[in-house]
């Protein structure tokens, strides 16, 4: 599971078609293009343009399942959950059911939802919990019982679905119950991250008889890896619903499993895990409406913040004219944005952060900082107005489709 430690509280691509448009991001960057009724071949660098539908994802078997679904009459949110279901099987060092998400959707009449499927802490969880002998042990929060948040991945795409999508639940899992049971060749990348932390992957049997040859060497690309347990517990989803995950036979598995391997993750976690519905981010750049996920994630607010910073300047004149003083632009910016996320962001169930951060007056004052002839040294984040009074909202907002 891959979250970022601020973030550990709370908690892939879309059919723009002129309807509906949906992202989901676990920490993917989405590199390929799959369209349907469309003349134009995708390759890297080229403007991909479908008639039909579009969805991007980091892998092509995860892209052409999504892009089969629209074909049987899905509409982007469905094609979106389809993708990262099978990406789940394919990319599962980046994805799974067993992690958490944010999905942010456009509807057809233009409403916009943010849906939170973050990983939320166990119940017993404390602040203290990776400390051992009075230091703190990073590793404990890395790999191993205590590194688990309770996944909100799965519940999240039952409600988006459920609530925006058209096809069922059990028809968006074909495709990566079929990949786990019949497997797939590992590409460069998959195996690549088998072999950097090979080590790790040895310390729990059945990974290590799931990802490793049976010398405990890591297979090369172009291995076929097949995940019969994955398939089965896609197929016991399909057939039963989340509960199955969530308050059935798959929860009492992991207390368990916890309870054997010094975890604190109970099937009460997962029964009582809520996906939270959250209000978009809407921000202006010059002409251009961006639109984005709010906090607990941090990526809406920096980008509103870096681009509010931009907004005086000439961003491309200086790329045109110099483009080391194009890249100090960027890297001030950043280093801006950055200090006050390091304060700032947070889960806003548990922490106070402040929607000053994403104001454009707040921008154009951060940005008098910046000269382009020199760093400036950011000793500490900046003071967003009404950073005490006026925040992003703590409760869950009910959204009827």
């Amino acid at each position: 599971m891959n979250r970022k430690s601020h973030e550990h509280r709370r908690r892939h691509i879309g059919r723009p078609a002129v309807t509906w448009a949906a992202v989901i991001w676990p920490t993917v960057c989405w590199t390929l293009v799959g369209m349907f009724m469309a003349p134009t071949r995708v390759a890297h660098g080229q403007l991909a343009i479908g008639s039909g539908g579009m969805v991007a994802t980091v892998h092509p078997l995860a892209t052409q399942a999504a892009v089969d679904v629209m074909r049987d009459g899905g509409n982007a949110v469905d094609a979106a959950v389809t993708a990262a279901l099978t990406l789940g099987v394919v990319d599962g060092y980046n994805s799974g059911i067993g992690g958490g998400c944010f999905i942010l959707i456009r509807r057809a009449d233009g409403k916009l939802f943010a849906i939170d499927g973050r990983e939320m802490a166990p119940a017993k969880a404390t602040r203290d919990m990776y400390v051992r002998d009075g230091q703190a042990d990073p590793s404990l929060s890395q790999v191993g019982a205590l590194a688990s948040g309770v996944p909100g991945a799965l519940a999240a795409y039952d409600k988006v679905i459920r609530e925006h999508g058209r096809l069922p639940l059990a028809r968006l899992l074909k495709p990566g119950e079929k990949l786990a049971d019949d497997g797939f060749e590992i590409n460069e990348p998959y195996a690549n991250r088998i072999a950097q932390h090979r080590a790790a992957l040895a310390r729990f049997p059945a990974t290590k008889a799931l990802l490793l040859r049976e010398d405990g060497s890591a297979p090369p690309a172009g291995t076929t890896l097949m995940q019969h347990d994955l398939a089965k517990t896609y197929r016991a989803i399909a057939e039963h619903g989340i509960d199955w995950f969530y308050k059935g036979p798959f929860a009492e598995s992991v207390e368990t499993w916890m309870e054997a391997n010094g975890g604190i993750m109970t099937a009460a976690d997962l029964a009582n895990y809520q996906v939270k519905s959250r209000e978009p981010l809407v921000s202006k750049y010059r002409e251009y409406t961006i639109v984005g996920f709010p906090p607990p994630s941090s990526g809406g607010v920096h980008v509103a913040q870096m681009l509010n910073i931009l907004e005086p300047f000439d961003v491309a004149a200086i790329a045109d004219k110099d483009w080391a003083a194009y890249l100090h632009l960027m890297a001030e910016t950043m280093k801006l944005a950055f200090a006050d996320r390091a304060h700032w962001l947070g889960d806003p169930d548990f922490a106070q952060v402040p929607r000053g951060l994403v104001e454009p007056q707040y921008g154009r004052e951060l940005a008098k900082r910046i000269q382009m002839d020199r760093t400036t040294p950011v000793r500490s984040h900046g003071q967003p107005p009404r950073a005490d009074t006026e925040l992003f909202e703590r409760h869950t907002t009910h959204i009827a489709a």
